[in-house]
């Protein structure tokens, strides 16, 4: 009889033992399906509920959710849309110039900076925390930081373009010298021309340098109008201003450069090809006619292409858009149709948008649709200041979107 008992006690052991290992594995579970879901819908690190405290964190969560409710469009500044007008975001901020002056407001449309200027097309670009602001019809260059001039000059020759990038500012000039065309100059962030190139033999119209690429290289897209038809072409430079190589488009004028996963993807009216630093041709990807809208990277990993579908417009003179996702091989990721025109892609990580009229799709790098906005006026110019934040200038206004941005749940790991 207690043998028969003690098998007994010891099966009711053995079975609460295997009932508290289930019940750990289901709490183990739901730990970890409210942590993916904490991180991945309110930013929240779940390890924080450690430092901070469960009601901290359900404080956090409540906050956050009213504030994405009640703010998911506004208003941050109004301007004159019968004069220039040009914007950047810069560390979440955003920086507005027109003839007259540089303001500075944030997140909230609170004016944090006034600057006064004096500008025939004012243009301004930011990298990091710095603002370049240039006079593109003019000699006005000046660099902001934290809303304070550190330095300001007028050139000695009127200004086509300017960029800037941690290490460089690109500036390309219309040249005064007899026989040449325009000047390529390099100069320091903190305002010393280090190095220039005299052009006389074609027009460079922008300049570019991307360290994410190779800090060695500049790129310069320009067009030669010598022959029968304007052709486009990318010149790769040294920091001292010579050729490393160019990349000549066929019969298209190219457009810009963009960096995508340690390589860089250089795109025009008719093909896209991504290079890698050593300058050699990872892959091309051409197109019967000049049909490429824009083109720009989602994830850094990403190239998305917007081209017009051609046989639509011919038939029945309307807009189809293509819109292609590249996978690493060039292959198509995936793949959708825009009803209309769409005329510019931005992109912030995980997220990019199609500019098409009034109205701009948000996309993730899946192809799918995560968001969208409309205008009551053609959209001017988009900014991001996040893959979850942008600023959007249309018909006389400037907006602060806040996007339902591509779930994490998939990249947490």
């Amino acid at each position: 009889m207690s043998t028969k008992n003690e098998k007994t006690k010891d099966k009711r052991k053995k079975s609460r033992g295997v009932g508290l290992k289930r019940l750990a594995l289901f709490l183990l579970i739901m730990i970890l399906t409210a942590s993916v879901a904490i991180y991945a819908f309110f930013d929240i690190n779940p390890a924080e509920v450690f430092s901070e405290g469960i009601n901290d964190i359900y404080n956090r969560i409540i906050s956050k959710s009213k504030k994405e409710l009640t703010q998911k469009i506004k208003f941050i500044a109004s301007y004159n849309t019968d004069t220039p007008v040009h914007m950047t975001a810069v560390s979440g901020n955003l920086a507005v110039v027109d003839k007259s002056s540089v303001r500075i407001y944030d997140a909230e449309g609170v004016e944090k900076s006034y600057i006064p200027v004096a500008l025939n097309k004012p243009f301004i670009q930011s990298y990091k925390k710095n603002l370049l602001v240039a006079d593109t019809d003019g000699r006005y260059l000046a660099v902001i930081n934290d809303g304070k001039i550190l330095w300001q000059k007028n050139l000695d020759e009127d200004i086509v373009f300017a960029d800037i990038s941690d290490s460089w500012i690109l500036i390309i000039t219309k040249s005064r010298e007899a026989g040449y065309k325009r000047t390529i100059r390099a100069w320091t962030i903190d305002g010393q021309e280090v190095a220039y190139r005299n052009i006389s033999n074609y027009y460079p119209v922008s300049a570019w340098h991307y360290p994410e690429f190779d800090k060695s290289t500049f790129v310069i897209s320009g067009i030669d109008v010598s022959g029968l038809e304007v052709s486009g072409f990318f010149d790769l430079l040294d920091l001292t201003m010579n050729q490393k190589a160019s990349i000549r488009g066929e019969n298209e004028v190219v457009a810009k450069g963009v960096p995508v996963n340690g390589n860089l993807m250089l795109y025009g009216e008719k093909s896209l090809v991504v290079i890698d630093n050593l300058l050699r041709t990872v892959y091309e990807k051409r197109f019967e006619e000049p049909a490429i809208m824009a083109a720009n990277v989602i994830n850094n990993k990403y190239p998305v292409v917007a081209y017009i579908d051609t046989g639509v417009l011919n038939r029945e003179n309307r807009y189809i858009t293509n819109i292609e996702i590249l996978s690493p091989d060039a292959s198509a990721k995936h793949s959708f149709t825009v009803n209309g025109q769409v005329t510019s892609i931005a992109s912030s990580g995980r997220t990019a948008a199609l500019i098409t009229g009034h109205e701009i799709l948000f996309i993730d790098q899946n192809g799918q649709i995560i968001d969208s906005y409309t205008a009551q006026s053609e959209i001017k110019s988009i900014s991001f200041a996040g893959e979850d934040t942008c600023y959007v200038m249309a018909g006389g206004v400037i907006e602060r979107i806040k996007i339902k941005a591509a779930s994490k749940i998939l990249d947490i790991f």
